[in-house]
C-alpha cells in the first residue's frame, strides 16, 4: 500500500507517484448545502482511474458515504465486511458512489494529508469490493467511448465535407511603359 521505495535524487517518495487506482484518500469533496452552496467536507474517495491529461497528473474520485439511504445511488461500490473496512482504511461501512465522480488534478488542496504518513492515502479496495469497483470503471469506460463515438458520428453527419477551394492564378496584364516615356 504505502511501501514505496525513496527516490535516489530527493531519499523521499511523493505520495502523488504511488497513488493507484483502488487507494481510498481522504478529500474535501463538494457538498451542496439546503441553501443551494457548495461547501468542501472532508470524505473518503475512491481512486477510480489516474489520467495524464496535457502532461498533468489526475485522479478521478468517487464520492464516499455512510449513509445507507437511497440517494446519490448508482455504480455503488459497497464496503461491509470488517475485513474490506480494514484493508481500506475506513471504521464504518461505507459506499462509494460511481455516478458521483470529480476528476482533480494530484496536486489540489483538497487532498487531506494524514499526520503520521504526511499522506491522503486511508487504504486501498480488495476481494469483492475491488471486483465491483473494476466492474463500475468498466460501465464508465464503456459509456465514454460510447458517448465519443456519437459525438464523432454527428460531427460526421452534421458538416458536409470540406471540398477544397480551386486554386486560381489570375494573369494580368502588366502595363508596359515604352522607354521613351519613363520617368528621369
Amino acid at each position: 500500500m504505502l511501501d514505496n521505495t525513496p527516490s535516489p535524487e530527493t531519499g523521499t517518495v511523493k505520495w502523488q507517484e504511488g497513488l493507484n487506482v483502488g487507494d481510498v484518500v481522504a478529500f474535501r469533496f463538494p457538498v451542496s448545502e439546503e441553501d443551494g452552496t457548495a461547501t468542501p467536507k472532508v470524505r473518503p474517495c475512491l481512486v477510480l482511474d489516474i489520467e495524464t491529461i496535457a502532461g498533468l497528473n489526475f485522479a478521478l474520485l468517487a464520492y464516499g458515504t455512510t449513509s445507507a439511504t437511497s440517494a446519490n445511488c448508482g455504480y455503488e461500490i459497497p464496503i461491509r465486511a470488517s475485513k474490506a473496512l480494514c484493508s481500506a482504511g475506513l471504521h464504518r461501512p461505507t459506499r462509494f458512489v460511481g455516478a458521483r465522480r470529480l476528476l482533480v488534478p494530484l496536486d489540489a488542496t483538497g487532498f487531506v494529508l494524514g499526520r503520521v504518513t504526511g499522506s491522503p492515502v486511508l487504504g486501498q479496495l480488495d476481494g469483492p469490493p475491488r471486483d465491483r469497483m473494476n466492474a463500475v470503471r468498466a460501465r464508465i469506460h464503456a459509456e465514454r467511448d460510447i458517448a465519443a463515438d456519437r459525438r464523432a458520428s454527428r460531427r460526421g453527419t452534421r458538416r458536409s465535407p470540406r471540398v477544397p477551394r480551386p486554386f486560381v492564378v489570375e494573369q494580368r496584364r502588366s502595363r508596359r511603359i515604352p522607354p521613351n516615356q519613363e520617368a528621369s
